[in-house]
């Protein structure tokens, strides 16, 4: 089982920092906002004059899921971030305040 980020050395909560702040960049520039793009061009309103296609119900239910599944995980990824930065920020101020 992991430890929480607070029962890490700082080196320690350096580096899974650095490693989830890498994962979420993948993630967002990989995942996220390519299936969000591809959800914005499957709605987006054709202008006139261009020959109109019919988008299924089932195909934007589809990409919304798909969108929502990336967001979960972005969300996961950002939590962890989250807690490491502010274990960080905790250990530094107690270093600082010399405890």
């Amino acid at each position: 089982m992991k430890r929480a980020p607070s029962q890490l050395t700082l080196r320690e909560m350096f580096s899974d920092t650095e490693r989830l702040a890498s994962e979420l960049i993948e993630h967002l520039e990989l995942g996220f906002i390519p299936t969000n793009e591809q959800l914005i061009r499957l709605v987006r309103e054709v202008p006139e004059g261009v020959e109109k296609r019919r988008v299924e119900d089932i195909s934007v239910r589809n990409q919304v899921a798909e969108l929502l599944k990336c967001d979960q995980f972005t969300q996961e990824v950002f939590e962890k971030l989250d807690a490491y930065l502010k274990a960080i920020d905790q250990s530094i101020n107690k270093i600082i305040d010399g405890e």
